[in-house]
C-alpha cells in the first residue's frame, strides 16, 4: 500500500478495488449476478448504464511535520506527567532541545511514511457502456 495508489470504484462504494477501472466494472457485473452460470444479457438488465467508475486518490495528510512532532511530544509529556509529576499545574515538564529534535524526527517520518486508508475522488472517470462491458468481458 503507496500514498501514490489509485483505486477505483462506484461512487457510494465503501471498499474500492484496486488494479484498474476495468476491475472495477467487473465487480459491477458480479454484484448484479443472482445465480451462477448466468449469461451476461440477463446479468446488464440489472444494471444502470452507462455505469460511471470513479478513480479515487488517497487523501493528502492535514498535518505538517512541525504539528505531528508538536502532538507527539505533547502527548508523551503530559502522559509521563500524569504518573510523576507533581499536583502543581506549574510542574508539567518542558520539552528539553534533544526532546524536540526527536520529536521533529518522529514527524517528518510519520509525514512521509504514512499512508491513509481514506480516499477521496480525483476527477477522473470511466463510462461503460453495455456493450464496451461485453468486449471487455469477452
Amino acid at each position: 500500500m503507496k500514498k501514490t495508489d489509485l483505486l477505483y470504484g462506484e461512487e457510494h462504494w465503501e471498499a474500492l478495488e484496486s488494479g484498474d477501472p476495468e476491475d472495477a466494472l467487473n465487480t459491477v457485473i458480479e454484484n448484479a449476478c443472482d445465480t451462477p452460470g448466468e449469461g451476461f444479457d440477463a446479468i446488464a438488465e440489472r444494471i444502470e448504464w452507462p455505469v460511471r467508475i470513479l478513480e479515487f486518490a488517497r487523501m493528502k495528510i492535514n498535518h505538517n511535520v512541525d504539528t505531528l512532532a508538536h502532538i507527539a511530544l505533547e502527548a508523551v509529556l503530559e502522559c509521563l506527567d500524569e504518573e510523576y509529576a507533581g499536583c502543581d499545574a506549574d510542574d508539567a515538564s518542558k520539552p528539553t532541545d534533544k526532546m524536540k529534535a526527536a520529536a521533529e524526527a518522529l514527524g517528518k517520518a510519520v509525514h512521509e511514511d504514512y499512508v491513509p486508508w481514506t480516499c477521496e475522488p480525483n476527477g477522473e472517470v470511466y463510462e461503460y457502456t453495455r456493450d464496451e462491458a461485453r468486449k471487455i468481458l469477452e
